[in-house]
Order: C-alpha cells, then structure tokens, then sequence
C-alpha cells in the first residue's frame, strides 16, 4: 500500500515538474518589462499593421540586414504578446528612401511553445542589464569631411536593430561595424555592443 502511494506521488511530482511548472515560470517571466526607449513618433509603427497584430501594445524587435546599392531590408522580427506567446515573422523589404520602405514578402516561422521561455528570458536580461541602451551617435564613424563611413565604403553590410511598442521606439543601424571593431576605430566599443545585442536574438532564432 505505502509503495503504492509513493508511486503515485512520483507520478504527480513528474506531472507537476514536466507540466505545469514551466507553464508558471513561462507566466513569472513573460511580461513585458519597462523599457527606456529613444522616443515617440506619432503614428503606430507600421509592422502592427503589416504583421495585423491584435495586440497594438505588442514589443517587436527586428534583427536586420541591408546592402547598397540594391537596397533591399532582409530582417527576422520577433514579437512579444501580451498573454506570453511569442511570434516569429521573416521580412524582405525594398528600401525607396531613408524614411520609406516595401513590403515585398513576409513569412511567419512557427515557434515551439517550449521555446517561449528562452525568448523572454533573453528579453529580460536585455532589459535588467540595459543592453538596449546603446550610444547612437559612436555607430557611424565620420570623417573629417564629416562624410559617414558607410558613404564612403562600398560592397559592406549596414546592420539593423529596431525596437518599436505602439508610437514608441529605438532605431540603430550601422555600417560595416566589424570593420570598426576589428581596426579599433573610433566608437568600436559601441558597435560591438550592437552586434553581440543581434547576435544574441539570432542565436535564439537559430
């Protein structure tokens, strides 16, 4: 009889453990957290629209690449909901101007429930640990012309790091950074910053 009843309290342990532990860590952890963000423009940022969220105070963090001159955004997006699920969405985009860009193709990459918790737990580390807060203006290098080196240098990537919640956002972007980082040009420190920011999400994705 005792053997019996230790039986079943191993098996509701396991139940408990494999089951509905992970459900109250994933809840615990899946709130979007304060963040300081660049600012607040005045409309709804477009990919609300474009990836027809229901959720308008969703947290979108878009991990991009683009290369001039065929001024095409290739980029992976990852959107935090509300109720604790988590989205995954690849975008290609023509880039018309600095301002401006099409759509051309968007595809939702489905993500295993199991996987939630990685992807917030990564967010919330960004978060306590600030490592959205990045100093813009060491992203681009100039020179004395005050000519950026992502117009005077050809055939390199500019990398994109986008956060947007509703009119709220943070826009980074600079070119070549690996260049910066292995030459030790001024601000490397900040770009390197921005790449391990990036890497990070796409290890996650990965």
């Amino acid at each position: 009889m005792l053997s019996l009843d230790v039986t079943n309290y191993m098996k509701y342990f396991l139940l408990y453990f494999f089951t509905i532990c992970p459900v109250i860590i994933c809840a615990q952890n899946s709130k979007i957290k304060e963040i300081q963000f660049e600012g607040i423009a005045i409309e709804e940022n477009s990919y609300t629209e474009i990836l027809k969220l229901k959720d308008q105070n969703a947290l979108i963090i878009q991990i991009g690449y683009s290369s001039y001159p065929i001024r095409v955004l290739d980029s992976d997006v990852i959107v935090y909901l509300n109720n604790g699920k988590v989205e995954l969405y690849k975008i290609a985009e023509s880039v018309e101007n600095e301002v401006e860009a099409k759509v051309k193709k968007v595809k939702k990459v489905k993500i295993k429930k199991n996987n939630y918790l990685q992807y917030w737990s990564f967010l919330n580390t960004c978060i306590t640990q600030r490592k959205f807060k990045i100093d813009k203006a060491k992203l681009n290098f100039e020179d004395k012309e005050n000519t950026t080196l992502a117009l005077a240098t050809s055939g390199g990537q500019t990398y994109h790091f986008n956060v947007y919640q509703n009119k709220k956002y943070i826009n980074y972007s600079s070119f070549a950074p690996k260049i910066s980082i292995s030459q030790k040009y001024p601000g490397f420190e900040e770009k390197q910053r921005l790449v391990d920011l990036m890497v990070g999400f796409e290890d996650i994705i990965n």
